[in-house]
């Protein structure tokens, strides 16, 4: 998250994954310095934090559905988003696997979905929308210090790290 967010009323971002956690906190924060915000959040139906936000802040949340690992999703964000400008497109969205297995350990399947969800997805979305982002603007990811190819002293979470590093990779 950008260490210092500037207050001004006209600035809206695109935040990818708003509905809970640090991607619930980020638009609580965006918020409260004035910032209009479009967030996305997956299918289901169910209630959010998100929704939540936008009862508080009437007018100024938008809220979109999106799995960023389904590309027909990203490319109905894409049109339903036509016309609309941001300063600043925000991929939050990711997961993680069970903390103590190793890559051994983990399934094919685990494996393919934890590095698309968190290494190839967000940089599809980037490419598919960063021409809604202002000139001026601003597009970063969530990366974790977990990703660190140095700052790995602990072993766990080895499917995680990976995706994270490869993601700070591709964002290079």
């Amino acid at each position: 998250m950008p260490k210092h967010i500037p207050s001004d009323p006209a600035r809206t971002i695109l935040l990818i994954g708003a509905s809970r956690g640090l991607g619930h906190a980020m638009a609580a924060e965006f918020l409260k310095k004035g910032w209009n915000v479009v967030g996305t959040v997956r299918g289901g139906g169910t209630r959010t934090l998100l929704h939540d936000l936008a009862d508080e802040h009437a007018g100024r949340v938008e809220i979109e559905t999106l799995d960023i690992c389904e590309p027909d999703q990203v490319a109905g964000l894409r049109q339903r988003l036509t016309g609309k400008m941001f300063d600043m497109l925000f991929v939050n969205a990711g997961t993680t696997n069970n903390e103590t297995d190793t890559v051994g350990q983990v399934t094919t399947d685990e494996f393919i979905r934890v590095m698309l969800t968190n290494a190839l997805s967000p940089l599809r979305v980037i490419e598919s929308l960063d021409d809604f982002v202002e000139a001026s603007g601003l597009i970063g990811v969530m990366s974790s210090g977990q990703g660190s190819v140095c700052n790995n002293t602990t072993g766990m979470r080895e499917v995680y790290r990976g995706s994270k590093a490869a993601l700070n990779q591709y964002m290079r």
